[in-house]
Order: structure tokens, then C-alpha cells, then sequence
């Protein structure tokens, strides 16, 4: 709905990008918190007060439309983010408490399938809602309806967990096992190996890259046809990530997953701007990108680091995506915003330069993981789990303080900081 929100607000690409990363800017420091809110909150009213700024956003969102307040909508976007990005934990919170073993392993996947089908079915119906009722605004109301039918799953859900015997117990339990696992301490960024901060790269620049590439549209269609054709770049993630997640578990080879990830993102890029071929089939290297990527970043990070560090070292990673997030998408409004056609050629030569760099950077990870770390990314979870390698530092290796770290750490403070910086810049001046 890019094209017609610009129009009916009368607002620039730029203006579009601070509004598509008031989401993720939020979320560049929530990570940061999530141990505190879990803690204050636990699940019951986590799930209540989570549902609730989800809910509430999307209203706001909604009304914007009708008073073509920008402002409203960047406050919705941003109640909407917040939200979105504690949900998670509370979601996997109710998990662990129903589930255990391999059936959390299964349950949690279906989950980031279920989210994934509902993007791609968001997609491709918001235009035709629109179509059909003959305003584009009912589409995000009907949005908003789902969020307020979500509200109401919650009650009964709360409900029906006052009648299980022995629930409260269980799940202060699981509160403390989720809040060690999403808790963020400072201190222990400098024990955080060479490998990880090269994941952090690619999280940054593949992350931020693939939730910028879903915003836009470069095609020139009609906008149900531009949204139809777009949903394609999400549909293989549905089938394909439970697959690739029981392959990792078999047989590894996660650097390569990330590699991978970063050669279909480059494929799809040159595809859709330089080939005659139909956009369905860079979509579809696209959505190989989206497949690959997420299941090889996010499940490299619990084998190289120790237990200790693994709830800083995700929180930092989720972190890292939303700054990738919320800076490419003002960039790319910018770099449309200056061609004299408010064309795509330099947001497309964007897009193929952070897919070079995520290659180079996975590249450098195999490498290093190669000579420095004895393979560990590409055993399978079984090979590591026997051998006691998959967590670095456990045993032979104490942990290592890095001064490198004041680098890394130096670098991310100011990404974030730019984040902010570009997000207040458009809204302001």
C-alpha cells in the first residue's frame, strides 16, 4: 500500500521509510529490556498488556487513515512495534510451559511458520479488501479487527489456565528459565568471540535487508497486482523452514546456510534489475534468501556461544536486525526520494551491495570457524552435543576477555544511534 499511503498523505519516500521503521526502531532497544519487562510483568499480564499495544497500535493506524495524520500513524506503528517485539517472549513462555523436549522444538517452529503464512496471506489480501470495499483504509481495519479477535483469544486463553491445577507454579518457573534466556548484561560483550560478531554483521545487513526489500514496491503494476506478486517472496519460508531446521539438526553445515542465504538475496536483486525474467522467479530466489538465512543466523548462535551468554547474545542479534531494519528502510526512501524518476535503480544497487557484503561476511565466518573454532558451526547438533564443542569456552577454553570488543560494542552503540537519529531527523525537520 506504499504508492497509495504517499498519496493520501501526501508524504515522500523518505517520510514512507521513517514510518515503515518506526516498527523496528522500537525494537533496537527492546532486546535491552526484555529481561525487565518479563520479570515485572510475567506471562499472564505480559500476554494481556502485549496483546494490548498490538491491538491499540493498529487502531491508531486505522483511525490515521481517515484523518490523514501521519503522526498518529508513526504512534500507532510504534505501539504496534513494541508490542510485536515483547510477544515473543511471552509466546514462548506459554510454549514452555505446555510443551517439553523435541515437542517445544516442533511447537516453536510451527509458530515462525504460522507468523510467516499470516505475512504472506496479509500481503497479498490487503489490496483486494481494499478493492472490494472501494477504500483502502477498510483493509487496515480489518487488520485491526484480527488484533482486537486476538485480544479476546487471550482472555479465554487466561481463563482457561485459571482452571489447570498448578499452573501459577509452572510458570513463575518458566518466567525465570525465559528471563536468564532474554535477560541483557552489558558486561558480557566482551566475552563474545570473533565468530559471533560476524553473525551480528550478517544478521544486520541479510535481517535488515530482507524486512526493507518486503516494504517496497518496484513493479509497475497496479497495487493488488504489485501486492499479489510481492506475497510471493514469503511463501517458501511456510514449507521450507521446518525442513531446513530438522536438516540442521541432522547434518549441520550452518555457515553455508548463511552464505547461501546471501547468494539468493544477491540472484534475486540482479534478477528482478538487470533480466527480462519474470519477477516471480527473483521472489522466489528471495524467498530461498528468507528461508535459508533466519535458520542458519539464529541457530549458530546457541553453538558457539556458552549458556552464560546465550539470552545477551540473541537479544543483541534481534537488536541487530531491527537497526539494520529501521536504517535501510529511511536509505532507501532517500536514495528514491533523489532519482529523477523516484525510480528503484539506486535502492536495487543498495540492496545488491549489502548482499555482496553478507557474503564476504560469511565467507570470513567459515574461514575463521575453519582454523579458529575447529568446525563447530558445521557439526550437526548431535556431533556437537557428543564431542562438547558446541559451546565455546566451556571446557579446554575458559572465557576470554576480548579488547576487540570495545570495538564491536563502539560500532553497534553508533548504528543504533544513527537508527534514532535518521527516525527523529524525518519526523521533525
Amino acid at each position: 500500500m506504499k504508492n497509495t499511503i504517499k498519496k493520501e498523505f501526501g508524504i515522500t519516500n523518505s517520510q514512507y521509510g521513517v514510518i515503515q521503521s518506526s516498527v523496528a526502531i522500537v525494537n533496537t532497544i527492546l532486546p535491552v529490556i526484555g529481561g525487565i519487562f518479563i520479570d515485572a510483568f510475567g506471562t499472564i499480564p505480559g500476554a494481556l498488556i502485549t496483546t494490548l499495544l498490538i491491538t491499540s497500535g493498529n487502531i491508531f493506524v486505522a483511525l490515521s487513515t481517515s484523518s490523514r495524520n501521519i503522526y498518529m500513524m508513526i504512534l500507532g506503528r510504534v505501539l504496534y512495534g513494541i508490542g510485536s517485539g515483547t510477544v515473543v517472549i511471552v509466546q514462548e513462555t506459554i510454549l514452555s510451559q505446555w510443551f517439553r523436549g523435541r515437542s517445544l522444538a516442533v511447537v516453536v517452529a510451527l509458530m515462525l511458520t504460522i507468523s510467516r503464512l499470516a505475512s504472506f496471506c496479509a500481503q497479498a489480501t490487503v489490496i483486494p479488501i481494499a478493492t472490494w470495499t472501494g477504500w483502502y483504509g477498510y483493509g487496515l481495519w480489518f487488520s485491526a479487527s484480527l488484533c482486537i479477535f486476538s485480544m479476546i483469544v487471550t482472555f479465554v486463553y487466561i481463563g482457561l489456565l485459571k482452571t489447570v491445577s498448578g499452573t501459577e507454579v509452572q510458570c513463575q518457573k518458566q518466567i525465570e528459565v525465559i528471563k536468564r534466556k532474554k535477560s541483557f548484561s552489558w558486561s558480557k560483550l566482551m566475552f563474545l568471540p570473533h565468530s559471533y560478531w560476524l553473525i551480528a554483521i550478517m544478521e544486520f545487513l541479510l535481517g535488515g535487508g530482507w524486512g526493507c526489500f518486503l516494504h517496497i514496491n518496484r513493479f509497475s503494476y497496479t497495487d493488488a497486482h504489485a501486492a499479489a506478486t510481492a506475497s510471493v517472496a514469503q511463501i517458501l519460508p511456510v514449507f521450507l523452514m521446518p525442513l531446513l531446521g530438522v536438516c540442521v539438526d541432522r547434518f549441520g553445515k550452518r555457515t553455508l546456510m548463511m552464505i547461501g542465504s546471501g547468494v539468493f538475496l544477491l540472484l534475486s536483486m540482479v534478477s528482478l534489475e538487470y533480466t527480462d525474467s519474470p519477477p516471480s522467479i527473483g521472489l522466489l530466489l528471495f524467498s530461498l534468501s528468507l528461508s535459508l538465512g533466519p535458520v542458519g543466523l539464529v541457530s549458530s548462535v546457541p553453538v558457539i556461544l556458552p549458556l552464560s551468554l546465550v539470552g545477551t547474545g540473541m537479544g543483541l542479534i534481534k537488536s541487530c536486525t531491527n537497526i539494520g531494519a529501521a536504517i535501510f528502510d529511511i536509505v532507501t526512501g532517500l536514495l528514491q526520494d533523489h532519482e529523477a524518476d523516484k525510480g528503484y535503480s539506486g535502492v536495487m544497487l543498495f540492496f545488491i551491495a549489502i548482499s555482496a557484503l553478507g557474503i564476504a561476511a560469511g565467507c570470513v565466518l567459515y574461514v575463521l570457524d575453519l582454523t579458529l573454532y575447529d568446525g563447530v558451526l558445521d557439526r550437526s547438533a548431535r556431533e556437537a552435543y557428543r564431542s562438547d564443542e558446541n559451546k565455546l569456552c566451556t571446557r579446554t577454553k575458559p572465557l576470554v576477555l576480548l579488547r576487540s570488543n570495545y570495538i564491536y560494542g563502539s560500532i553497534y552503540i553508533l548504528l543504533a544511534c544513527l537508527s534514532w537519529y535518521l527516525f527523529f531527523h524525518f519526523i521533525f525537520f
